[in-house]
């Protein structure tokens, strides 16, 4: 009897630990790390795709040498702008920061499709310097954007007593089965 009901908690636990869990999964994230050395007026990119429309794109950067390097700009294209960047045409970036040493650049690309990330040197310098950079992207739902919403008061008071009444219960269950065994060890002996 102690057996099959174990069984029933355990095959309910493990339900609702994968129900749990459903919700957590519903978030990826990807993560690409480069280090990468820049000429002076020289332009580096990496291609990010997508597939989901409004997913989030992070990128960290940090000029590691020179010391007393101004700086680089970071930018974010779509696919079709960074085509015309290539043909040294006029083109429009999704997001970009201008030269800096360190910095965070974070931007929400609006459909699916291929992105670019730029890096540019500025000319001027006539040094290359070593860059460190981390790209995140995030697609599923933005956690910061969810709503939120609270309980009424009435309805807190009614969860907290059924999670405790649900607690005693399985209190006085599990004291229950361990006193019959404990009196049926008894027995034997």
């Amino acid at each position: 009897m102690v057996r099959r009901s174990c069984a029933g908690w355990v095959s309910f636990l493990a339900w609702l630990t994968s129900f749990a869990t459903a919700g957590a999964a519903a978030q990826h994230r990807e993560t690409f790390n480069y280090s990468f050395d820049v000429d002076s007026g020289e332009s580096r990119y990496f291609e990010i795709p997508t597939k989901e429309a409004g997913a989030r794109l992070r990128v960290e950067f940090e000029v590691r040498s020179p010391q007393r390097f101004p700086g680089i700009r970071v930018a974010v294209e779509k696919q079709d702008q960074f085509e015309r960047l290539r043909q040294h045409q006029p083109h429009q970036d999704l997001a970009f920061l201008s030269y800096r040493r360190e910095g965070t650049l974070q931007v929400q690309l609006p459909e699916s499709g291929r992105y670019a990330v730029v890096i540019n040197s500025p000319p001027e310098t006539h040094r290359r310097c070593r860059v460190e950079m981390d790209v995140t992207l995030t697609t599923g739902p933005d956690p910061e954007t969810l709503p939120v919403s609270y309980a009424s008061p009435r309805t807190r008071l009614i969860v907290v007593t059924a999670s405790l009444g649900g607690f005693v219960l399985i209190l006085l269950l599990s004291g229950r089965a361990l006193w019959r065994a404990a009196r049926r060890s008894l027995r034997l002996f």
